[in-house]
C-alpha cells in the first residue's frame, strides 16, 4: 500500500470512529469496548490512526516551547494565561481508538499489533503522569465504572513499563502471516521488529532517566537496566527516529508539524482551530538563541532561520539583541509598543529553523522543518542517544561517558542536517568536529568535556538546546527532576503569578466537576509545589 492510501485510510478510518462516537458515545473516557462490534473496524485500519497520535503536537508543545525558552511569539500582550503562567490544563488522556486496536487485535490473536497498541498506549500514559502525576489508570475504560478513581503517578509508571515489556515480546515472537498487512499499515516502522524492539527500549531507558534522581529507586531501575539488555535489541540508532508519516502531501493533508508551524504554511494542517496563532508561535525566544550565539554553534541557522526582512540599520530595539542581525528573537512576556519598535514583528524575528522549506523533502533539506511532507516524531534519534549517554555517565549501560556525550551531541547536528546531505552524515559531523574542537582549544566549559566542571550538568545543558523545537516537553521533564537546570529566563510579564516555572499542570475543570472526590483523594494541587513523583 502506498503512503497516500495509508492517509486515506486513516482519515476514513478517523470518520468511522467519529461517527461511531456520536451514536455511542465511545470516544469518552469512560466508553463501552463492548459496543464496538463494527467488524469493518480492524486493527490494519486503525494503526495509522493511532500511531499519528503518538507523533501528535498537542497543544502542550506550544506551550512547553514557550515555557522553556526556545520559542516566543512576537505579538503576545500582557496578562495571558501563558505569560502568567496561569495556564489551563493541556494534557489529553490516550482516546478510546488506541484501546479498540488493542482488543480488536487481541480477538484476531494478531500480536504484533497488539504490541504496538500497547506501545503506544505506554508512551501517552507516562506522559500523562509527567504531566498531571495521578491519573484514573485501572478504572478509565471501565464501562461499569463513571467516576474511575486516580492511580499513583508511580504505580502507573510500573504498570507501564510492565506493559512495554510484554509489547516487545508480542512483537518479537509474532507470526507476521497472521498480521496481515502490518508492513503497508504500519506507518512508523513498516512491521520492522527490531526497529520497534529499538523504540521501546528507548522509551522505556526515557522512564527510567525520568527516576533516577529520585532516592530509593536504584534496585527497581537496576532491575528493569538489566531486562532492556538481555532483550539485546539495544536502542533507537544515529539516522532513525520513531517518526510516523502516513503519506503527507499538498494534497492530502502536510505534515502536523509543518501544517502547524512553518509561517509560510498557507494550506492548514496540524490543528486548523491554531492555524493563525500557529504561525507566531514557532519564532525565536532570545534566551534559547544567545545560548547558541554566545557558543557560535553552527546549529543556530538550523535551529532557527534568517528573518524574513532585514533589520534596517539603526532600527530601535526594546532590548540588546547580541550578534548577527540576520537572527532575532523576541522576550517572553514583554509586551512590544508597536509604534516605538516596529522592527519587532513577525518578519523581523527569526522562525523555526528549516522555515524556508516549503516544497517536499530531500536529501539537501536541513532544520527542523524539513518540508511539507516531512516525518513527524515521536522520540528522535538524538534523544535517544542522549539517554544512553546519561546512561552511560550514570554507570547503567557500559561505554565511555566522555565519547557518549560527543556523539549525543554530533548526533543534534546530523538530524539537523548541517552538512545538507542527508546521505552524506560525514558532512555534518565534520561541521561538528571542527566546531567542537574549536570549543575545546577555547577551553569553553558551555561545550567542552574536558573543560566543563560538571559533567553532568553539560550533558544536560547540551541535551537542552540539542531539543530546541524538537521536544520541549521532555526538556521541562528534565528541568524538574534536575532542581530547576538549565536556569530558564521567566517571563518578564508583570503579571507572572509565581517566580518559577510551573511543575506540572492542573486537571481539566470537566474532571473536579464529574469526579472531584476520587481527585482529591491524594489531596490538593498547587502547579508550582505539587510534585510529580519522580521529582527528588
Amino acid at each position: 500500500m502506498k503512503k497516500s492510501s495509508i492517509l486515506l485510510c486513516a482519515c476514513m478510518t478517523s470518520a468511522l470512529i467519529l461517527l461511531g462516537s456520536c451514536r455511542k458515545n465511545w470516544l469518552d473516557v469512560n466508553y463501552n469496548p463492548r459496543e464496538l462490534t463494527d467488524t469493518q473496524v480492524t486493527p490494519d485500519l486503525v494503526i495509522a490512526t493511532v500511531l499519528e497520535q503518538a507523533a501528535g503536537f498537542k497543544q502542550d508543545f506550544d506551550l512547553m516551547a514557550m515555557w522553556m525558552g526556545y520559542w516566543c511569539p512576537p505579538a503576545f500582550r500582557n496578562g495571558t494565561p501563558i505569560t502568567t503562567y496561569n495556564q489551563p490544563a493541556q494534557m489529553s488522556y490516550p482516546t478510546a481508538d488506541i484501546i479498540l486496536m488493542e482488543q480488536k487485535a487481541s480477538s484476531l490473536h494478531e500480536d504484533f499489533y497488539v504490541g504496538v497498541a500497547k506501545t503506544v498506549k505506554s508512551l501517552m500514559w507516562a506522559r500523562v503522569v509527567d504531566e498531571v502525576n495521578n491519573a484514573p489508570y485501572t478504572e478509565a475504560y471501565n464501562p461499569d465504572i463513571l467516576r474511575p478513581k486516580y492511580d499513583s503517578g508511580q504505580s502507573i509508571y510500573e504498570n507501564v513499563m510492565n506493559e512495554l515489556t510484554l509489547a516487545s515480546s508480542l512483537i518479537k515472537n509474532a507470526d507476521m502471516a497472521k498480521n496481515p498487512k502490518i508492513a503497508a499499515s504500519d506507518i512508523m516502522f513498516h512491521g520492522d521488529k527490531q526497529k520497534w524492539q529499538q523504540f521501546i527500549n528507548t522509551l522505556k531507558l526515557r522512564l527510567l532517566i525520568h527516576q533516577a534522581n529520585l532516592p530509593g529507586r536504584e534496585s527497581y531501575i537496576k532491575a528493569e537496566m538489566t531486562k532492556i539488555i538481555n532483550q539485546g535489541s539495544g536502542f533507537l540508532p544515529s539516522g532513525t527516529d520513531a517518526a510516523v508519516n502516513p503519506g503527507y502531501s499538498l494534497v492530502k493533508g502536510v505534515s502536523k508539524y509543518y501544517g502547524l508551524y512553518s509561517n509560510k504554511n498557507r494550506v492548514f494542517g496540524g490543528r486548523a482551530d491554531e492555524f493563525g496563532l500557529s504561525l507566531d508561535y514557532a519564532h525565536a525566544n532570545v534566551f534559547g538563541m544567545n545560548l547558541l550565539k554566545a557558543d557560535d554553534d553552527p546549529r543556530l541557522a538550523f535551529i532557527y532561520s534568517p528573518i524574513d526582512v532585514p533589520f534596517p540599520a539603526g532600527g530601535a530595539e526594546p532590548f540588546p539583541q547580541p550578534g548577527s542581525a540576520e537572527f532575532r528573537g523576541a522576550q517572553f512576556g514583554l509586551e512590544v509598543n508597536a509604534f516605538s519598535y516596529p522592527f519587532q514583528t513577525r518578519s523581523y524575528i527569526s522562525a523555526v529553523g528549516g522555515n524556508s522549506n516549503t516544497d517536499v523533502v530531500n536529501d539537501a533539506s536541513a532544520g527542523i522543518i524539513k518540508g511539507n511532507n516531512m516525518d513527524g516524531w515521536a522520540i528522535t534519534s538524538i534523544e535517544s542517544k542522549f539517554l544512553q549517554a546519561e546512561a552511560i555517565q550514570r554507570g547503567w549501560l557500559p561505554g565511555d561517558p566522555q565519547q557518549a556525550y560527543i556523539d549525543a551531541v554530533k548526533e543534534s547536528f546530523r538530524w539537523l542536517n548541517v552538512g545538507k546531505s542527508r546521505s552524506l552524515p560525514a558532512l555534518s559531523d565534520a561541521i561538528f568536529s571542527t566546531w567542537y574542537n574549536n570549543q575545546v582549544t577555547g577551553a569553553n566549559a558551555r561545550v567542552s568535556w574536558t573543560a566543563a566542571p560538571d559533567k553532568y550538568k553539560l550533558l544536560m545543558s547540551q541535551k537542552y538546546t540539542a531539543l530546541n523545537g524538537i521536544d520541549p516537553i521532555e526538556s521541562w521533564t528534565d528541568y524538574r527532576r534536575n532542581g530547576n537546570f538549565p536556569a530558564i529566563a521567566l517571563s518578564v510579564d508583570p503579571g507572572r503569578v509565581s517566580d518559577r516555572l510551573p511543575i506540572r499542570f492542573d486537571y481539566g475543570f470537566n474532571e473536579y466537576l464529574t469526579n472531584a472526590a476520587n481527585l482529591n483523594a491524594y489531596g490538593s494541587v498547587n502547579v508550582f509545589s505539587s510534585k510529580i513523583w519522580w521529582m527528588p
